[in-house]
């Protein structure tokens, strides 16, 4: 019999069961005991997706600029943002319903730091903070100025971020035209609720940066 399966088997029994490398040793102490157990029961009900731990999150979104900023065509973004302390592999994933956007091998998010999805590379080059990475919407794709789905998925076709944002109902309707972005209201707040959307502070809201409402 397999070790590792042996060792799950007696790890039930009264017996303390000393198992080398053994993956069932959640504590990590060399041995499969009650603590294992009490350390299993205490991530009962999690969902099983490692993809889900660490991960970034669409954080603002510049659907309908007004006519003083410039056309649709140019100025539109989606920015993803990396909220944790770690860097993010993100290659392979894609932006997809509303607009489409792939990220090519190699593209990591930094700690703190954002991907901008744009409509035009060109307007956005240069006017960034260090660091922020930018990607341009797939041809023919643009986002509806009456709202839409944009989603987030990665290198195996898992959903990580859902956004389906409006311009009417409980969703701020100042972004629609008038100037600001839609601004994600940070961490503690669920990105899928419109509650945890606010109008940008900043004309043109705050791209690569952190969201001008943070502050409030």
């Amino acid at each position: 019999m397999n070790k590792y399966v042996l060792c799950v088997l007696l790890a039930l029994g009264p017996a303390m069961i000393f198992c080398q490398q053994c993956p069932q040793d959640l504590n990590n102490n060399g041995v499969i005991d009650g603590g294992d157990l009490l350390e299993l029961l205490s991530l009962y009900g999690q969902i099983c997706n490692p993809a889900l731990e660490f991960a970034p999150v669409i954080s603002e979104i510049h659907y309908n600029p007004s006519f003083e900023q410039g056309p649709d065509s140019e100025w539109e973004f989606v920015e993803i943002y990396n909220p944790y302390t770690v860097t993010i592999d993100i290659s392979g994933w894609y932006i997809t319903d509303e607009v489409e956007a792939p990220f090519a091998e190699g593209t990591h998010i930094e700690p703190g730091r954002y991907v901008l999805i744009t409509a035009d590379i060109d307007s956005y080059a240069g006017e960034l903070p260090y660091a922020t990475q930018l990607v341009e919407f797939s041809s023919g794709t643009e986002l509806s100025n009456n709202g839409g789905i944009i989603r987030l998925v990665n290198d195996d076709g898992v959903e990580i971020d859902r956004v389906q944002y409006s311009d009417f109902s409980e969703w701020p309707t100042e972004p629609d035209g008038d100037g600001p972005s839609l601004e994600w209201r940070g961490i503690g707040f669920d990105n899928s609720l419109p509650s945890s959307w606010l109008p940008s502070n900043s004309f043109g809201g705050s791209p690569g940066a952190p969201n001008s409402t943070w502050a409030d």
